[in-house]
């Protein structure tokens, strides 16, 4: 060859999956003199996901359905119950400490005992550093929890999470996982993703001082609008990333539900520690076992450079079906407790000779026997009762 040879050759590369990869070769020219000149390159192949229009809906209207959610539940928090929960905070600081204490460490833990890829890590460990979700007030109210504490607790802990995610991911997250990867998160674009919860959550507030006539509008159609987003983010986000189901392998499939589901036993467990009660435990496990997937696909998706956001929401999309089946399991098996078991009713049954009331269980077979004896007494009591204030007036 000589120095004005142009050499042009095409390499075709197809890809499978949405990945970043080196490629090396290397080039052998032979010259007149025999001479072998080999030449050695190497190519970083990028494979991204194209923007289709589904991406961009989703993408886009994610952040909307947030505010909006978020505007919903600032309408309906109650500023005197907020007021009395802060003069006595025991409940919001043991849900904090669970939310932003435990949940990180454990999200942490699981990532390095299972040895999972570090983009799996780092989308696991931005789930575990993620407030509570808006869903979660559907399940204290189906487990007879206290609702007003839950909602105190979610705009607690999503207040919080603008402090608390940063704190995580630039200490222990970029220490574990983002110089690993080589990757850095935007703060600014952080913020922005917290700021879109918090900022129409104030909003929310406000208008319910000023305008309450909404309030119980918004409560009336809050669940049906929970219950539509929910569906819509369900099975929208199934199908625009579907091709996220190709990175699931066995292991992940059953280790990212371990953090939803310790969260919520351990969380729990510290609450009972700290002496509260059933409701309050309840409470307390669901807010800090169910995680806010919202906050997490949009902390991933706009923080991350392509194609890594990609493919670290492989996690909170897991997350976002498994982390609430045992409640599922739970409800089914207390509906068909309620159904099969028969109920069985607390009556009063008076005393003639004490003029006590004794409480205790009855089965419906001697439910009836008992009110026949209280219709045959119940003329006799009132004399009963006279006599009784004339023995004491005598005294």
């Amino acid at each position: 060859y000589d120095n004005k040879s142009i050499i042009n050759y095409d390499l075709k590369i197809y890809a499978k999956y949405i990945n970043q990869t080196d490629i090396h070769y290397f080039t052998e020219f032979i010259n007149i003199k025999s001479h072998i000149h080999t030449i050695n390159c190497s190519i970083i192949l990028i494979i991204s996901q194209p923007q289709r229009l589904r991406d961009k809906i989703f993408k886009n209207f994610l952040p909307f359905i947030l505010m909006l959610i978020a505007i919903q539940m600032g309408i309906l928090l109650d500023i005197e119950v907020l007021k009395e929960l802060i003069h006595r905070p025991i409940q919001i600081s043991i849900g904090l400490v669970c939310q932003y204490i435990l949940m990180p460490l454990i999200a942490f833990s699981i990532s390095n005992f299972f040895q999972h890829e570090p983009l799996y890590s780092l989308g696991l460990f931005v789930l575990g550093c993620c407030p509570g979700g808006s869903a979660l007030n559907q399940w204290t109210v189906l487990f007879d929890g206290d609702l007003n504490l839950s909602a105190i607790m979610t705009f607690a802990s999503t207040v919080a999470s603008f402090f608390m995610m940063p704190l995580w991911l630039y200490t222990l997250g970029q220490y574990a996982f983002l110089r690993q990867l080589k990757i850095r998160i935007s703060f600014l674009n952080l913020l922005q993703s917290l700021l879109t919860i918090i900022l129409p959550m104030g909003l929310g507030m406000l208008i319910s001082h000023f305008i309450p006539k909404l309030k119980p509008i918004i409560k009336c159609i809050l669940k049906p609008t929970l219950i539509f987003f929910t569906c819509y983010f369900l099975i929208f986000a199934a199908f625009v990333n579907y091709h996220l189901l190709f990175y699931i392998d066995l292991k992940t499939a059953l280790t990212i539900p371990l953090l939803p589901w310790s969260g919520f036993l351990l969380s729990c467990f510290f609450a009972w520690i700290c002496r509260q009660d059933w409701k309050r435990i309840i409470t307390i496990g669901i807010e800090t076992g169910i995680q806010n997937i919202g906050i997490a696909f949009m902390v991933l998706l706009y923080s991350l450079p392509a194609p890594e956001n990609s493919q670290a929401t492989v996690i909170p999309f897991i997350a976002s079906y498994a982390s609430v089946q045992p409640f599922y399991f739970i409800l089914i098996y207390q509906l068909i407790r309620r159904k099969c078991c028969k109920t069985q009713r607390v009556v009063h049954r008076i005393s003639i000779d004490t003029l006590s009331k004794t409480t205790f269980e009855l089965s419906e077979a001697e439910d009836e026997t008992c009110e026949e004896i209280l219709q045959t007494k119940k003329v006799s009591l009132p004399m009963i009762t006279l006599d009784a204030s004339v023995d004491a007036k005598s005294t």
